[in-house]
This record gives structure tokens, C-alpha cells and sequence, in this order.
């Protein structure tokens, strides 16, 4: 098939995609495996968003699902596994010499397996809390479920906390009804109290619920097909569902929490309309929006071919589109499958952490194997509890460009639901009003990890002790670090104008934006020229000492200016912001080798960790780039950042997301080639991301990489839309994204031309401006 048969082919598809709401088959980035695992770490993710879970076979055993829940919180906040479940087969088809096929079906959210004859169908059904194994074998077999126990641990190692437990908490196994139940109570123990006596507020409890006392979690597992005997659910047959229940709740008589899952399975279902109806999400998820990406250069023999290999550093690059394109919808697909439960997707792992392989002994709880090999603890986590902002933002930015906005409703409740609280440590600490929010806020509302004791005791690092002037670099990466605030307002105009979402902007962006400026405004003084300076202030974790640092003082700039005019919060609210909106300064300039960039700050010492600060007005504040008259300063502040390429591309950095605001395709491209080439040897699975400097999975990895790959494919700038303002020529795409006013967007790419594009609604073409691909 030559070039023009294949470009017209593709102009055919890509019309019949416009009226009929097709979406490309994303099962050509998945992962496929034809061999077991050997262990615990070769694991396949899947998910309703709630729940989910880890399927793997070990090779001459059994399959295994190991199971997680969104809300699955011990004392001390961690997120525990709700259990394992371990289903064999007999004859065994898992044997060695026994063809072998395991596939994550990304468009059916299920993990197929066939072997030896056996069908095997894993999936959480994406309307009920209820994971079904269901088995069909082409002869008879005896198959048996039971559930698997290990050791807990009190806590995660990263965790600073209370004295642990000598002798942890364990699960609790019962019978009932021919059922087989298990479950973990937490009791009567919980960070909570220590956390608000410590800010100040203990009076809060009265108004935000302990979140962690008296939570039980756990599972039911049953089956019509299996019988219970001697602690195991068995049976023949040919065909087979078995059912598994997941519940989590907080309630100090564990009889209460038997008797809710009992009465859960006890619903009947009808487990092929269930499918159906499964199915059909997903099918609406894909259909929302996509990007789809291949490299032209090649073969067309080659095209999205990708090498799915495990526990490699580096994977194996093929069609460089391919493998993009493939980290993109696989990080979106593994967020539909945690992000719609009550607690937002946790970066560091999210459900999906599993025991991982090491060659030396980890920083986390591990033991050791016969082989010499390191296997981490199943509940365990680097970085433990945290959930840290500058990592979780970058996780749900994508999620307003993709449409994704049920998933990302969590994250945006996160934090919404402590705004009282945070409103009363506010006023405990400081003494004036407004709220603050720095950057580990655990669900408690406390940021018991932001200090060199686990708590900002220290004179020298408590802000309230610290005047202007006084900021001597020696407390702590937090210490004077309020831009979260600022970025989570920005996130949710961006929502808003996206979505229409007028309830949402009233009730929560509204109230929301007034307390966080409202704490800028009185928390700082202003100069002889009547403009506020922040100080003391830092330059997100890397600048310890800094004074009007380029992230507040942007992030002030576009948050006021959006929230003028879009008109919106009470008549008192608005002459607010036009009042304080006049005493924000400039953003920092400076001159390196002759040319002219942002400044981190207007001063700035005692460097520490590896951000581009003076990239936030960049993004995600969007007051330099493409679109603008600035947009040479925001190129030349990329060529002289203060890191180039930190951590070799990886986790929360995000060169790539800049050099598409500043139109740079090249860099761009390369740079998202280099960041989903990584990949962990201590896992199976392809794309879990590398765990340094952070965890893995790290999701923030390939958060930072969607925002990057959405801005070469779309971005606007003062109600115009830029089209393709940093895509390069060898790459083909076909993509379909959401914008401003509730505008979706298509499109394709093909051989380096613009072969079709869409509005809708139409009204909206006129804004359109199509930028020359590079």
C-alpha cells in the first residue's frame, strides 16, 4: 500500500471518526506477556477506578490478583492492600512447555489470559465494587480460590510517626454463609488528634471527621460454581465466575462491617448484562479523547511496534512515537483505573504498588530471596502516606485536556473538603485570615513529614517566628513555600472553563480562590511603591531564600486576572481582587550572556533541590510563550535554567511541558523519547517509571509527560487556539482533545501535513490559528 492510498485511508477513518464517534483501538499500546512471572513482581494492573488490582501467574503454580483499594487507610495513613487471592487450576495449564498468552485489554479494562486450553477473564466491574475471575476451560477442571495472607507491617519506612507497634496489626479471617471473609481493623489508633493539637486547632475535629480511626477494610471472596471445604472455595466444571468484594468504612464494631459486605454479595447479579454495561464505560472513556502518535521515518513495517520487555532501565525504542503515544494512554488508562474512588490517585504508586525486585537491599522493608535477590513488603511504599502536591498536580493536569473530569473530582475534593481546617491553622499560626497550603498535606489535614522532626517545631523553621528579612536558609524545603494554593486555583479555572462546570466555579473555585488569596494578601507587606512583597519566601524546594519568587508572583498574576474576568465570586470579592491585582509586582527579569530571561526571584540564595522555578510562569501559570510577545525571554530562560534535564528527564521535572509552551517541537520530542525510554528493573511491567528520585510505579513520571504531549498537539492563548504549535514533522498523530467553552478539538497529521481538523462548536473556528509543523 503506498503513501497517498494510506494518507487517503486515513483522511476516510478520520471523517468516519467525526460522525460517528470513533475511537482508535488502544489495544495496540498495550501490554501482552507469553511467559508467567517468575514471582510477586511481574504483575499486570487493572481497575474500576475504586478498586483494582495486580494479576500475575507464577509458572508451574497458580494465578494470583493481589488487591487494593483507593481508601484502604491504616492509623497512620498509609494505604494498605486489602488482600491477595490465589485461584489454581487443575489440570495445571501454567506449567512449563504450555503456550502462554496474558493481555492488560485496555478496551475492555480486563486482563485476559488463555493457557492450556483455559480462558481466563480478571475484571473490576466499573458500576460495582466486585472483581470477577471468570474461567472457561475446554475440558473439565477442578479449580480452586482461597486467599493469601503475609506479615503486616505498622507502617511505611518514609513515614515519620508515632512509636510503631512492636507487635503490628493483623488480618482477621472468618467463614460465613460458604463464604470466605477477611479483613483488617485498624481499632481505636490514629495520627489524627496529634495532628491538630500540634497546628493549634484540636476544636476541628467537631467539623472534619477523624479519617483513619476505627477503618476496616477488606474482602469477601465467593463463587456459585466453588464450594467451601477445608478453608478453600473448590469445585469442577468447564465454566467459572468467581466474585471478590472489597469494602472499606469506619465504624468501631467490626460486626457492622460483616454484615455490609455480606449483604453486598448477596445482591444477585446478572454477570453478562454486567459486562455489557462494563464495557460500555470504557468504550464512552476512550471515546472522550485520544492521541495516537507514530513515527514516519520508518518502515512502514515498523510503525508502533513497541518492545515490551520487563525490568530493564532503558526500554528497547522502536517507533519513537509509538512508545510516546503508548506512555500517554497507558498513564491515562492506569488513572481511569484508580481515580474514582474518595481519596485522589496517590503519585507514589497510586493501587498499583506490588513487591519489587532489588539487587542490594532497598530503602524500603524487603526480604531477601534464595536467589540473593531483595522482594519488598506488599504494603509498602517509598515516601509512605505523603501526598506531595508538587507530584499529584502533575497527574491530574492532563485530566481537563482529556475530558477526564469525573476523575478528576478526588483531587480536586482533597482539597476542598480541609479548607476549614486549613482556615483555622491559618488563623492559629499567623493570626490573620485566609488559608495556606504547603506541600504534604496528609488527609489529616497536617503536614507531619514537612520539618527535620516530622513537625515544624524548630524556632528557626516555624514561619510564624519568622519576620522579613529573617529567612536565613535554615528551615526546612517547606518552610516558606505556599505556591501549591496558587496552582490548585489555577487548575480549577482551567477545569471550569473547560467543563461550564457554574456549580463547581460557585461553589467550590470561588471559595476556594477567596481564602488562598485572602491568606497572600494579609500575610505579607508592601513596599514604598505599595506593592506586596513576599518575603520570607523560597522558590518552590530549591531556593531556600528568595523574595518575590517568580512562582507566587506569576501565579498571583494569572489567578487574579482569570478571576476578573471571568466575573465571577461576590461584588465584595471582585473589588478585592482589582484592588490586590494592582499590588502584585512584575515577575523578575534578569540578563545571562546577553540575553534576557526570568529571574527564579527578585532574590534568591541557598539552593537545595532541582526545580526550574523561573519556568512557572511558563506553566502552569501561562504568562510567557507562544501567543505572546514574551515568548524569545521564555526560550532564552530555557536555554540558561538553573537545571537542564533534572534527573535525566524523569519524575516531577518538566523541561518537555516547557519547551512546548515556548513552541520548541524538537526538544520536546526528544526529550518525551528520553523520559519513556525509563523504566524499572525491578518490575515486570514497562511502564511503572524508574523509582529514583521518587517511587515506583511514579505516575507523576508520565503526568509531566501527557501535559507536554497535549501542549505540542493544542494550546491558547488569550481566546485563540493554537493548533499544533510544537509538533515536529516526523512525527503522524491523530488526536481529539478538550478546550475552553466546552470545544473539542480534531485532528490528524499525516507525512508532516495537517491533512484535517475540526471545531466544535463551529462558532469557535475563527479562533483557530494552525501553526507551521516543524
Amino acid at each position: 500500500m503506498n503513501k497517498f492510498t494510506l494518507l487517503l485511508l486515513f483522511v476516510g477513518v478520520f471523517f468516519a471518526a467525526a460522525v460517528y464517534g470513533y475511537h482508535p483501538d488502544m489495544n495496540k499500546y498495550t501490554v501482552v506477556w507469553n511467559t508467567p512471572s517468575v514471582d510477586a513482581t511481574g504483575q499486570m494492573p487493572f481497575g474500576n477506578g475504586d478498586i483494582g488490582g495486580g494479576a500475575y501467574v507464577i509458572g508451574n503454580d497458580a494465578l494470583y490478583i493481589l488487591l487494593s483499594k483507593n481508601d484502604a487507610f491504616t492509623y497512620n495513613g498509609d494505604i494498605f492492600k486489602t488482600g491477595c487471592v490465589r485461584v489454581s487450576i487443575n489440570p495445571n495449564p501454567f506449567v512449563d512447555g504450555i503456550p502462554f498468552n496474558q493481555v492488560m485489554n485496555m478496551g475492555t479494562g480486563s486482563v485476559d489470559i488463555s493457557a492450556g486450553g483455559n480462558n481466563i477473564k480478571i475484571w473490576a466491574d466499573a458500576n460495582k465494587n466486585v472483581y470477577h475471575i471468570q474461567v472457561k476451560s475446554s475440558g473439565k477442571v477442578t479449580v480452586k480460590a482461597s486467599p493469601v495472607f503475609w506479615k503486616r507491617i505498622d507502617g511505611c519506612v518514609s513515614n515519620k510517626t508515632d512509636a510503631p507497634l512492636a507487635n503490628p496489626t493483623q488480618d482477621v479471617r472468618i467463614e460465613d454463609n460458604g463464604n470466605l471473609i477477611w479483613y483488617f481493623a485498624v481499632g481505636n489508633r490514629s495520627v489524627f488528634s496529634n495532628d491538630l493539637k500540634f497546628y493549634g486547632v484540636p476544636q476541628m475535629a467537631k467539623f472534619y471527621p477523624d479519617p483513619y480511626k476505627y477503618n476496616i477494610f477488606g474482602n469477601l471472596l465467593k463463587s456459585y460454581d466453588l464450594k467451601l471445604k477445608d478453608g478453600v472455595l473448590a469445585g469442577s466444571g468447564k465454566k467459572f465466575d468467581i466474585q471478590i468484594y472489597s469494602l472499606d468504612r469506619q465504624t468501631p464494631k467490626v460486626e457492622e462491617w460483616v454484615d455490609e459486605i455480606s449483604l453486598l454479595s448477596e445482591k444477585k447479579l446478572n454477570v453478562g448484562k454486567d459486562w455489557k454495561r462494563h464495557c460500555a464505560w470504557w468504550n464512552s472513556f476512550w471515546d472522550k479523547s485520544w492521541i495516537t502518535v507514530s513515527d514516519n521515518t520508518i518502515p512502514n513495517s515498523e510503525c508502533d511496534k513497541i518492545d515490551n520487555g520487563g525490568y530493564v532501565n532503558t526500554r528497547k525504542v522502536i517507533d519513537e512515537g509509538a512508545i510516546v503515544a503508548q506512555s500517554y494512554n497507558v498513564f491515562r488508562y492506569l488513572m481511569a483505573c484508580q481515580s474514582r474512588g474518595r481519596i485522589m490517585t496517590k503519585f507514589n504508586g497510586g493501587i498499583f504498588t506490588q513487591p519489587l525486585r532489588y539487587i542490594e537491599k532497598p530503602r524500603i522493608y524487603a526480604e531477601q530471596a534464595k536467589d540473593g535477590t531483595w522482594i519488598s513488603h506488599p504494603d509498602e511504599r517509598l515516601w509512605g502516606r505523603r501526598f506531595t502536591f508538587q507530584n499529584q498536580r502533575l497527574m491530574y493536569w492532563p485530566m481537563i485536556k482529556s475530558g477526564d473530569w469525573d476523575l478528576i473530582q478526588p483531587f480536586f475534593n482533597y482539597y476542598l473538603r480541609m479548607l476549614p481546617v486549613r482556615k483555622a491553622i491559618t488563623k492559629a499560626w499567623f493570626g490573620h485570615e485566609g488559608a495556606y497550603y504547603r506541600e504534604n498535606i496528609d488527609l489529616t489535614c497536617g503536614e507531619r513529614d514537612c520539618g527535620k522532626t516530622g513537625k515544624d517545631d524548630d524556632p528557626e523553621t516555624k514561619p510564624l517566628k519568622t519576620l522579613p528579612g529573617r529567612n536565613l536558609g535554615k528551615g526546612y524545603y517547606h518552610s516558606y513555600y505556599f505556591t501549591c494554593g496558587l496552582e490548585m486555583v489555577a487548575m480549577m479555572i482551567d477545569y471550569v472553563k473547560c467543563s461550564g462546570d457554574t456549580a463547581f466555579q460557585n461553589n467550590s473555585l470561588v471559595p476556594f480562590a477567596r481564602e488562598i488569596l485572602t491568606f497572600f494578601d494579609k500575610h505579607y507587606k508592601r513596599d514604598k511603591n505599595g506593592k506586596i512583597r513576599l518575603d520570607p519566601a523560597q522558590v518552590l524546594e530549591t531556593w531556600w531564600i528568595a523574595v518575590n519568587p517568580a512562582p507566587d508572583v506569576s501565579g498571583l498574576q494569572h489567578d487574579l486576572d482569570e478571576l476578573i474576568s471571568m466575573n465571577v465570586g461576590t461584588e465584595k470579592d471582585k473589588n478585592n481582587w482589582k484592588r490586590f491585582r494592582i499590588e502584585i509586582p512584575e515577575v523578575s527579569i534578569r540578563e545571562i550572556d546577553g540575553d534576557t530571561v526570568i529571574a527564579p526571584a527578585e532574590e534568591f540564595s541557598v539552593k537545595h533541590n532541582s526545580e526550574n522555578g523561573e519556568l512557572y510562569p511558563v506553566f502552569p501559570f501561562k504568562r510567557f510563550g507562544i501567543g505572546r510577545d514574551n515568548c524569545n525571554i521564555a526560550e532564552n530562560t530555557m536555554m540558561h535554567r538553573t537545571l537542564k534535564d533534572a534527573f535525566n528527564t524523569k519524575c516531577w521535572s518538566q523541561d518537555q511541558i516547557d519547551w512546548a509552551y515556548c513552541g520548541n517541537a524538537e526538544e520536546a520530542k526528544e526529550g518525551l523519547v528520553r523520559r519513556f525510554k525509563h523504566a524499572s528493573s525491578s518490575c515486570r511491567f514497562p511502564l511503572f517509571g524508574d523509582e529514583n528520585p521518587d517511587s515506583c510505579p511514579d505516575f507523576d513520571h508520565f503526568g509531566s509527560g501527557s501535559i507536554a504531549l497535549q501542549s505540542m498537539v493544542v494550546q491558547e492563548v488569550n481566546g485563540k487556539i493554537y493548533l499544533l504549535p510544537a509538533w515536529p514533522k516526523s512525527w503522524d498523530v491523530d488526536f481529539k482533545l478538550h478546550i475552553s467553552g466546552n470545544t473539542i478539538v480534531r485532528g490528524a497529521v499525516c507525512d508532516g501535513k495537517l491533512v484535517n481538523w475540526s471545531v466544535f462548536p463551529q462558532s469557535r473556528e475563527k479562533d483557530v490559528v494552525v501553526c507551521g509543523i516543524q
